[in-house]
């Protein structure tokens, strides 16, 4: 973490790219895929060790980045998610950046969208960001958007279906659930 940076700009630390290997092995089972990641740093980088551990190629797609947010100093936790909780709170309002949430979730979907209608290959694999994935999730799904980001820890996913983008399971750290049949 960088106070004098926003976080679309941090690079990812060494405990980021042991994660991001741990989250290779995990993706391992969506192979073959084609693997699409936001621009910024840190997913970057991850994208550039989970392409290598699965040996594919990835490709760079502004439109999968994170909510705007501006240089904030570095926060504790606890302010974090009570900073975050508003942004799902105050749907159409620009909490903290250039973008509201539901702007943020548009852009995103939209590049998603996109990005499956170029995909021949049997699964897509994202990488990208905790408050954007969740809402893509919430669009498509009833599950509570704050708590979907809560869960979100390095080295998180979650599996949707192609069509319609519904909810498979979520796979973190402690456990994985299932939330209904079907494939990736």
């Amino acid at each position: 973490m960088d106070a004098t940076k926003p976080a679309r700009e941090w690079d990812l630390a060494f405990e980021g790219e042991r994660q991001a290997k741990r989250l290779g092995a995990l993706l391992r089972r969506f192979v073959p895929c084609r693997l699409v990641t936001s621009p910024e740093p840190k997913a970057l980088r991850t994208s550039q060790i989970v392409a290598g551990e699965l040996g594919i190629s990835l490709t760079t797609v502004d439109g999968l980045r994170e909510i705007d947010r501006p240089v904030l100093p570095i926060m504790s936790s606890r302010e974090h998610e009570r900073l975050n909780a508003r942004i799902f709170m105050e749907f159409d309002r620009r909490i903290m950046g250039r973008e509201s949430a539901r702007e943020a979730q548009t852009r995103f979907a939209v590049a998603i969208e996109t990005e499956l209608a170029r995909t021949e290959e049997a699964n897509l694999v994202v990488v990208a960001h905790g408050t954007v994935i969740s809402l893509l999730v919430s669009q498509h799904d009833n599950i509570d958007p704050f708590e979907l980001w809560k869960r979100l820890q390095c080295p998180s996913f979650v599996v949707l279906e192609k069509a319609p983008l519904g909810l498979v399971e979520i796979v973190d750290g402690r456990a994985t659930s299932q939330f209904q049949e079907g494939g990736a």
